[in-house]
């Protein structure tokens, strides 16, 4: 059962169908400088992903190291109450 609030089927095709259009048209002109940022974001990733791995393997470790540190403390902490 349909309530007033909901549109009708086609007012909500015809709706999406309009900013499909509209999308496509927005997207075909820019679609030059869209291709030049992705193929200068892809070099820019390429370059770095070896430092981006090493932060990420350092950053691991800090954490498993202060989660142990953490979990020794609460069980010394348990242990003394």
């Amino acid at each position: 059962m349909q309530t007033q609030k909901q549109p009708d089927r086609w007012e909500s095709s015809i709706i999406a169908a309009a900013l499909a259009v509209a999308g496509t048209l927005f997207l075909s002109d820019k679609l030059g400088s869209l291709m030049f940022a992705s193929n200068l974001l892809l070099h820019v990733v390429q370059r770095t992903a070896p430092v981006l791995l090493v932060a990420l393997g350092l950053t691991l470790l800090f954490a498993d190291h202060y989660a142990v540190v953490t979990e020794a403390s609460d069980q010394r902490q348990e242990s003394s109450l």
